[in-house]
């Protein structure tokens, strides 16, 4: 940053000395605002483009999860659905039901206790059997596969029994551990005679691990750490995740809504292995268990850290972009405020003359043409100002001579009358006596013309329409007029306009206007006073006074309105300079061309509602 693109502005610590302070340029604060309202909507994107991934991808791995669970829940259920079909095949056979073997005393038909090798040989087809045991209504053993099994005292789970004496169907215990350290499940049916008598029980010890390891040992859909695992419905583990057996049989810590099985949505967790995962969970009714699927939440939202490397990215180089926008466009911005200060720095060293070249954009248009008005406005209010100055000299000088000279001419002047009167019978004495007195009244008129333009006006404002101007002024050249046979023409295109102005100066101004008029015109041609709203400016009027004369030489129209300027024999070269004092005191201009038909037009322009205050 240069140093002219920096404002000292002076600034005072306590006890300390008074030091320069530099603020940053317009450009650098542009560049900045700008670098700051595209970083912060970008960064707010960035956020919620970040979320809404993270909530997709949430979204996405419970509806990945569910299909999952759905897959690893429907294969229970096929596995279940099978040894309920083993056990509909056993409680209708009728070796298991003694239609095989002989009946009990009484008549009344029992459970068999062969029963023709069926237990064997549906426990052979199934390795998830422990054992298959019929019982009779005392829950006495009749017969079990293997031979080998447990012993006829082995206990049944107390809830299995009280369940089978109430149940007419399959009845299925609450898994537990068993003491081989494999789970257990005990399923159970009654067993009816053809007529529907009861005749005892069918038992059935499962190890589900091993029918649970088909199931749950499946990692399709799983990614490369995702796991699957069984719960029972108090939340221990029937089946736990790969690679964490020492949990089998222990209660579980995780969130209660994967517990209750019943959750709409993946939940982010830490699971007991101390992995941050996401799950989600489905109940098996039919097990009495939970169904819980995890997916490791690092791989889960890997894509995610893609992302944020794309994000960021892709932020840094829309960001560079934006930076190196906002430099061009605070350069351009700031372009022409510099130029701006460098025309004032050059005006302030004396270059008056100095104006802002065309700025580009419409509003630095707007202010470049803005900024050379006010200059234009200034260098012209010190001309007057210069002018007004010089005016006021003079004035103080004419005022003081003519007050000096006056009374030694009314002396002069009584002399010369007395001496006519003297002379009166004597022609050439007489005549000469005239010129001196029309000489000495030259003299008077020029000495009142020169006080007027050195005194300062003091303008009595009013309001008149311009036909009552014109009235009072064709009137004061009339006689003239008449004389030279001059035809003097008004036309009045205001109307009822009225002009606030002082109608005494803008009287005389008009008058020595068309008295020049009438002296420039050949005897029998014609002076035309126009009227009328100035053209392109409402509030302006103009008064043009034309005649028919000579015109006005191009060499003198410089000079025409300076003091003592004159081409008129007799003439003092102060009515011109007197009718532009007036008219700029009235906040007007006074103008003057030759026509393009022949002679002069003078046209005085004035603002309709009086000088500006």
């Amino acid at each position: 940053m240069s140093e002219k693109d920096r404002e000292p502005i002076l600034e005072r610590g306590e006890g300390s000395p008074v030091r320069p302070r530099r603020l940053a340029s317009l450009g650098w604060r542009i560049l900045l605002w700008i670098a700051f309202v595209a970083f912060v909507p970008l960064l707010i994107m960035t956020f919620q483009g970040y979320h809404c991934a993270r909530e997709a991808i949430g979204e996405s791995q419970h509806a990945h999860l569910r299909s999952v669970l759905e897959s690893r829940k429907a294969r229970l259920e096929a596995w279940l659905a099978e040894i309920r079909a083993d056990f509909e095949f056993l409680a209708i056979s009728p070796c298991l039901r003694g239609d095989c073997g002989g009946t009990a005393e009484g008549g009344n038909r029992v459970l068999s206790k062969d029963s023709c090798g069926l237990l064997d040989g549906v426990k052979k087809s199934r390795p998830s059997y422990a054992t298959i045991e019929t019982y009779d209504l005392g829950w006495t053993a009749f017969a079990r596969a293997p031979e080998s099994g447990p012993s006829q005292g082995d206990p049944l789970a107390a809830d299995l029994k009280s369940k089978l004496e109430k149940a007419e169907g399959l009845v299925i215990a609450s898994p537990h551990l068993g003491d081989d350290g494999t789970m257990v499940v005990e399923i159970g049916r009654p067993v009816f005679s053809g007529d529907g008598k009861k005749l005892g029980y069918l038992v059935a010890r499962l190890k589900i691990s091993h029918a649970l390891e088909t199931v749950f040992q499946d990692r399709a859909g799983l990614g490369k750490m995702g796991t699957v695992y069984l719960l029972s419905g108090e939340g221990s583990y029937l089946y736990p995740p790969s690679g964490a057996a020492e949990l089998l049989g222990r209660k579980s810590i995780i969130p209660p809504e994967i517990l209750s099985g019943a959750s709409d949505r993946v939940l982010d967790y830490t699971n007991p292995l101390g992995i941050s995962v996401l799950g989600t969970s489905s109940l098996v009714p039919t097990l009495n268990g939970i169904v819980v699927a995890e997916l490791n939440r690092n791989e889960a939202f890997a894509w995610l850290s893609t992302l944020r490397t794309r994000s960021l990215i892709t932020g840094t180089l829309t960001l560079v972009l934006v930076i190196f926008i906002a430099v061009k466009a605070s350069a351009r911005l700031s372009q022409p405020l510099k130029e701006l200060a460098a025309v004032s720095r050059k005006i302030a060293a004396g270059r008056q003359e100095e104006r802002v070249g065309r700025l580009d954009g419409i509003e630095a248009a707007e202010v470049g043409e803005a900024f050379n008005a006010m200059l234009d406005e200034l260098a012209a209010g010190q001309r007057r100002l210069m002018q007004a100055a010089s005016l006021a000299a003079v004035g103080e000088l004419s005022s003081s001579i003519v007050h000096e000279m006056r009374n030694p001419l009314s002396s002069v002047k009584i002399n010369l009358q007395a001496l006519r009167q003297k002379v009166a019978g004597e022609p050439a004495f007489s005549e000469l006596g005239e010129i001196a007195l029309e000489q000495l009244a030259r003299v008077e008129k020029m000495l009142a013309d020169l006080l007027n333009y050195g005194k300062p006006l003091q303008l009595n404002l009013g309001k008149a329409t311009f036909a009552e101007i014109a009235k009072d002024v064709l009137e004061l050249v009339s006689k003239e007029a008449q004389e030279k046979a001059v035809a003097v023409e008004v036309e009045d295109r205001l109307g009822q306009t009225l002009i606030t102005a002082d109608g005494e100066q803008i009287r005389r101004a008009l008058t020595n206007l068309l008295t020049n008029a009438i002296q420039a015109t050949h005897e029998g041609g014609r002076v035309r006073v126009t009227a009328s709203l100035a053209q392109n400016v409402s509030d302006q009027v103009a008064i043009c006074v034309s005649d028919d004369g000579p015109g006005i030489p191009e060499w003198r129209k410089a000079e025409l309105f300076k003091p003592f300027f004159t081409t008129r024999p007799g003439g003092t070269g102060l009515g011109l300079a007197n009718v532009k004092k007036s008219v700029e005191y009235h906040g007007g201009t006074c103008l003057a061309e030759n026509r393009p038909a022949g002679g002069a037009m003078f046209t005085i322009l004035l603002p309709v509602g009086g000088p500006p205050v």
